[in-house]
């Protein structure tokens, strides 16, 4: 079998994402280019993982905005910042139909979560429009999710009955209308949540108003706790 996977490794070798670099390993990146990702660890916001340019003494590392307003979400933990190298993978997940990059990027999450010491009764992945996921064919956050735990993982818990706009692209206020009462939690599940831990999935937070509304609507059917878990998280400097 050993001798096998080499030949195969040779007729058919694995490339980097980013630069098609051909690599030997069954990652995602070449080295070069696996340098350039950048991890968000500490010193971080306990909260929402907004990395700290120094480290906090004596007091709770928690950002501004988690201060003035703490989210819905108990804390969100995520590996890197966004940034085009890691945006590759998750957009050729996405857009590309390249299906396979979901079981590589839950092993990184399964790794991260492991990390911080997540415990969960429950896995929900950030639901599509049924519009948007008749014309993608899949979720990627579900197919993340169903690689994170057979047993846990619950792809219908969370539905999105809005087609909303994308977030990028609207104002603060903008964003909070847009997403007001956009998802419902199934109805078939609403007496089995009270006084659970859920962790939520999705690829990339980059407002943060997908994740709270989520959480928010989690809340309502009376969720304990909300850990949100995503690949890459948006810092706008």
């Amino acid at each position: 079998m050993k001798f096998l996977k080499k030949i195969l490794e040779i007729i058919f070798p694995n490339h980097c994402l980013y630069c098609q670099e051909i690599i030997t390993a069954e990652g995602l990146f070449c080295s070069d280019c696996w340098v350039k990702l950048q991890f968000i660890t500490e010193p971080k916001c306990e909260i929402c993982s907004y990395p700290f340019e120094i480290e906090i003494k004596h007091m709770k590392p928690s950002c501004a905005a988690c201060l003035l307003k703490h989210p819905a979400y108990d804390k969100l933990v995520t590996i890197f910042r966004y940034n085009k190298i890691i945006g590759k993978a998750i957009g050729d997940l996405k857009y590309q139909d390249q299906t396979f990059l979901a079981k590589k990027l839950a092993k990184l999450l399964s790794e991260k979560a492991k990390e911080e010491i997540i415990d969960c009764d429950l896995i929900c992945a950030v639901p599509l429009h049924l519009k948007k996921l008749r014309k993608r064919k899949f979720n990627q956050a579900i197919l993340i999710g169903k690689y994170l735990s057979k047993e846990k993982f619950m792809p219908d818990l969370l539905w999105r009955v809005n087609d909303t706009a994308p977030q990028v692209s609207l104002r603060k206020k903008e964003r909070e209308k847009n997403l007001k009462r956009a998802f419902l939690v199934n109805k078939k599940y609403r007496k089995e949540l009270r006084g659970k831990k859920i962790l939520l999935i999705d690829d990339v937070m980059t407002t943060g108003a997908t994740v709270e509304n989520c959480a928010k609507a989690l809340r309502k059917s009376g969720v304990e706790k909300v850990t949100v878990l995503t690949i890459a998280k948006t810092i706008f400097d």
